[in-house]
């Protein structure tokens, strides 16, 4: 095929690298950049109709909207949750069971990461300062806050990404789910085992390498075992709280359920029920995710669907007005909270929306006026998947994390990489006879590690613990890492599929 069309596809990809790498932009001026760049290459290189890229573009922002309200409300229950000391709490109750600091640093970080970032929260700023204060150098404790989470992130956001990446591609929420379940246990272990080189020195000897394994390997295996039998939507969260109960039991001391704990976990619990109501009781769930459900075309050739009592945004918002009910957080103490959720919600949430539209306009390319037809020599996935598997054939699979790795490591945002190349991976499929779901699964899973090595996730966690100005440390160890587990994951999907 002609190199020139199948290398300009990739500027969108090449501009963000420069933004980021080179000038260190924040996510909020990468969407902007990017949507921007990306809607003038459609058009004038790729003949499609300026109003067609402007409804695809559109079209970008409703998909992801259920994503941007899970992450705006988990942004504002954690201040919430923060403000009143109701996660510190919590922690301090869990670490209360274990027997050492070793076993106490994972349950923060696999434990607890997992569980608030299942249920929505942003790991980031209640992780992080709990390691500190348990003992780790800010640069360990920041890069553990977002390792922690990221090998089974896919699954976590109570479930929203699988969701829209099944709105992106058109695939089985249930299939995508179980294929990237079986694909984040490689991803955990891989995760789990970074864990010790940020801990204090000296590295553990073989029963602690067994430990953060078998760790690892617990996650991975509990998370699987409820998207198979109970649901996607609560399975980080299960998972993480699984291991914590594992590593308490492997304490001395047991843990006291008094009224003040269950409290604080009051909006947990919340979640929690709720969700499992919806996804175990089949009249609930055929109730909120059919009948109550919103179907509707914006363009022609992608239907756009809205779940509001069945998706977990509403009861995160639900959670928060719980929250500030149970702790009396009333007048000026609750304007501040709503002020200070604003004030980090709103950036990432515009961000978030306008990577949305750069992947649909990607996605939509080529289209004719009113999307009578695709020509497919001006679609670029089209060109990318025919690209990529002239030059890499059978060996594909094992670069489709990885491409996953690159979105987030630029954008810090895993749905950018499911907007910009989640219908690459149908494409590729097609071209290489192998499983869509499968790719698309592992996109997800690559997208969830490139967590570890983005600039914008090592932004989030960095002041909370005193390690500003240590970020480029934390860099130059994270990239290597994320590159790796990446690679691994792609190793064993090529090997399977």
């Amino acid at each position: 095929m002609d190199a020139w069309p199948f290398f300009l596809c990739w500027s969108p990809v090449l501009l963000l690298t420069v933004l980021a790498v080179g000038l260190r932009r924040p996510a909020l001026d990468l969407s902007i950049y990017g949507v921007i760049f990306t809607l003038g290459l459609v058009v004038l290189f790729f003949d499609t109709p300026l109003a067609v890229a402007l409804l695809a573009g559109l079209d970008g922002v409703l998909t992801t909207l259920p994503l941007t309200l899970v992450i705006f409300g988990g942004i504002m229950l954690s201040s919430l949750l923060l403000a009143t000391g109701s996660l510190r709490r919590i922690v301090e109750w869990f670490m209360s069971g274990v027997k050492s600091g070793y076993h106490r640093s994972l349950l923060i970080t696999l434990g607890v990461g997992n569980f608030v970032e299942g249920a929505g929260v942003i790991a980031e700023p209640v992780v992080a300062p709990m390691l500190h204060a348990a003992g780790v150098a800010p640069a360990g404790a920041t890069a553990l806050s977002i390792v922690g989470y990221s090998g089974l992130m896919t699954l976590e956001m109570a479930g929203i990404i699988i969701t829209v990446l099944s709105l992106i591609t058109g695939l089985p929420l249930y299939d995508l789910g179980l294929a990237s379940a079986w694909l984040s246990i490689p991803a955990t272990l891989a995760m789990a085992a970074c864990v010790p080189l940020f801990l204090p020195r000296p590295l553990p000897g073989l029963r602690g390498w067994l430990l953060v394994l078998g760790c690892g390997l617990i996650l991975g295996l509990a998370a699987l075992a409820c998207v198979a039998w109970v649901a996607v939507s609560i399975s980080g969260m299960a998972a993480g709280l699984v291991l914590i109960l594992a590593l308490v039991l492997m304490g001395t001391r047991r843990l006291r359920l008094e009224r003040g704990v269950l409290k604080d976990l009051a909006p947990f619990l919340f979640i929690l029920a709720v969700l499992l109501a919806l996804n175990m009781v089949g009249p609930l769930r055929e109730l909120t995710f059919q009948r109550l459900s919103l179907t509707f075309n914006l363009i022609p050739v992608h239907a756009v669907t809205f779940r509001p009592l069945f998706s977990a945004y509403l009861y995160l918002f639900m959670a928060f007005g719980l929250g500030a009910w149970l702790f009396k957080v009333r007048g000026p103490e609750l304007r501040k909270v709503l002020a200070g959720g604003l004030q980090k919600g709103w950036r990432a949430s515009l961000a978030m929306s306008l990577f949305g539209a750069m992947g649909q306009i990607i996605a939509f390319s080529g289209y004719a006026a009113g999307f009578a037809e695709l020509v497919q020599a001006h679609n670029l996935p089209w060109i990318m998947a025919k690209g990529l598997a002239a030059y890499t054939g059978s060996l594909y699979p094992i670069f489709v994390p990885f491409l996953g790795w690159v979105g987030t490591f630029l954008t810090g945002y895993g749905v950018a990489s499911l907007m910009l190349f989640g219908r690459l991976q149908v494409e590729s499929a097609g071209l290489l006879g192998v499983s869509a779901t499968w790719l698309a699964a592992a996109l997800a899973v690559g997208a969830s590690l490139g967590s570890i090595s983005s600039p914008f996730k090592i932004a989030i966690a960095a002041p909370m613990c005193g390690a500003l100005g240590q970020e480029g440390a934390i860099l130059r160890l994270t990239i290597p890492l994320g590159v790796a587990a990446s690679l691994l994951v792609g190793v064993v999907l090529w090997l399977g599929v």
